[in-house]
């Protein structure tokens, strides 16, 4: 019994001390295991750390590089601009040396009645119409602008005109117009009614407009005057009276007499009859239309104005009432084949010195010829002898004209040579051909005060205008409006078309 005993006391130890052995080595191998995930905790913790402070420091110096670029401050930007700037012994320098002035070959002219034949100016008072597409009416004009210290803020060329003219200016320019309905409004595509029809003043006929290849002709605006600026867009001259002419749909118009504006008929002379409403009387179209308006100086400020209005407009009023001096006329014929002349081409056209500039939104097909020949039919039919035909301003890669870019044909950029387009101008037109481009690149900053960058040198080689003068890829700023409107003051000087 107690041999038993012993024997259970013994294993009871024994038990005992492998339990002790057992939760010892337990214990130790959980330090192990937690030491370890600390230390690998730890590390992890560093690691992130550090990736984190170096994440920070990329994001500091990207920040501050793209700050030093962008310019994000006003003084870092006006130290950047100061740097770009070049002397005038530079430029001047790079005019003479550094960039082309090879002309591109100009494509074959058309077969034409006009010539390039310049008419000495007459002396005769004239009044000056600009017509074009929203390069002429002057889209980006309304933007800030000083020279000299004048506010030219909304100057368009028309507005640069007449105030260094100081002759009445109308801007007929025609938002997103192409060449075509550019020729129609200044006179140059000739259409016709279809028909004999009776009208009056409360009497309309319905007939049919065509085209001299006899193909239905339709437009918004008959009256030529443009979009942007005529409030009476149906107002067409046939057979020397002012008619209403208005879309009716399937290719038909209704025309009736114009209310206020009836005249007799004057078709044996060939001379339109004008009513003027503010003297109620009339006037031929040989005659000034309406009294001179007061021209402000060129040192004047110019009234700020929206994008589609300029200074230089002057609608004429249309009578509410009937005149007197025509109350026996109550219905007049008109016979089929008579032509029906835009208002505009017969008030302005006919009697004023011409601004040209058209092609820039297409019309003409990609075909100088065309273009040319659209130029020729406005000069012919207004019978204009005295005007001025610009060049395109787009920069060449960008223009419509996919004959040309900013290589010539040997492989340099265009720079102040002629494109194949200008080149074709001023072959049609001679001492009329005023280059538009080459001109602003020249001479568009010094006429603004402007400082030329060596960026600005960059695209002149490329044979682009500055930026500084632009209000988008296409259209000006007022600066860029301001010096193309020099510009052609100049040629109009050299033409002695005024001084």
């Amino acid at each position: 019994m107690k041999d038993m005993l012993r024997l259970g006391t013994k294993d009871r130890k024994k038990y005992l001390i492998i339990s002790v052995v057992s939760v010892l080595v337990i214990a130790l191998i959980t330090v192990s295991i937690i030491a370890v995930q600390l230390r690998h905790n730890k590390n992890e913790k560093k690691k992130n750390v550090e990736e984190t402070t170096v994440h920070t420091m990329m994001v500091q110096e990207t920040t501050v590089q793209e700050t030093t670029e962008e310019g994000t401050t006003e003084e870092d930007t006006t130290q950047e601009e100061s740097a770009e700037v070049v002397d005038r012994e530079v430029v001047e320098e790079f005019f003479e040396n550094e960039i082309s002035t090879e002309n591109e070959e100009a494509f074959e002219l058309p077969p034409r009645q006009l010539t390039d034949e310049f008419i000495p100016y007459d002396g005769q008072k004239r009044e000056i119409t600009c017509y074009g597409d929203s390069m002429m009416a002057g889209a980006g004009s309304a933007t800030e602008g000083k020279v000299n210290g004048i506010d030219i803020y909304g100057w368009t060329t028309p507005v640069t005109i007449e105030k260094l003219t100081n002759i009445p200016t109308h801007n007929l320019g025609g938002s997103g117009e192409n060449s075509s309905q550019i020729t129609f409004r200044a006179g140059g595509t000739k259409v016709y009614i279809d028909r004999d029809i009776t009208i009056s003043e409360t009497d309309s006929a319905i007939a049919q407009i065509i085209d001299e290849n006899e193909n239905v002709f339709e437009t918004d605006n008959y009256s030529g005057y443009g979009f942007d600026y005529d409030p009476y867009p149906g107002d067409m001259y046939i057979n020397g009276y002012l008619c209403d002419v208005k879309n009716t749909g399937d290719g038909q118009v209704e025309i009736k007499l114009t209310k206020g504006y009836a005249a007799y008929d004057n078709s044996t002379d060939n001379s339109v009859v004008i009513y003027e409403s503010e003297t109620a009387a009339y006037s031929r179209q040989g005659a000034d239309i309406k009294a001179e308006s007061d021209i402000v100086t060129e040192y004047d400020t110019v009234i700020k104005e929206t994008e589609s209005q300029t200074s230089g407009e002057k609608p004429m009023e249309k009578p509410t009432e009937k005149p007197a001096e025509t109350s026996g006329v109550e219905k007049v014929t008109i016979s089929g084949g008579t032509q029906a002349m835009t208002r505009a081409s017969q008030e302005r056209s006919a009697k004023d010195i011409l601004i040209l500039e058209m092609g820039s939104n297409g019309g003409w097909e990609n075909d100088y010829q065309q273009l040319i020949l659209q130029y020729d039919n406005i000069i012919l039919n207004s019978g204009c002898k005295y005007y001025i035909v610009l060049g395109d301003t787009d920069d060449p890669a960008d223009s419509v004209d996919v004959n040309q870019g900013e290589y010539g044909e040997d492989g340099n950029y265009v720079g102040i040579g002629d494109t194949a387009w200008e080149a074709a101008l001023r072959e049609a037109y001679g001492e009329h051909f005023f280059n538009t481009r080459t001109y602003m690149i020249q001479n568009g900053l010094s006429d603004c005060g402007l400082d030329t960058t060596t960026d600005d040198l960059e695209n002149f080689k490329k044979g682009n205008i500055s930026e500084q003068l632009r209000y988008d890829w296409t259209h000006f700023n007022c600066y860029g409006y301001y010096t193309k409107g020099i510009g052609v003051y100049k040629k109009g000087v050299e033409l002695g078309y005024w001084s």
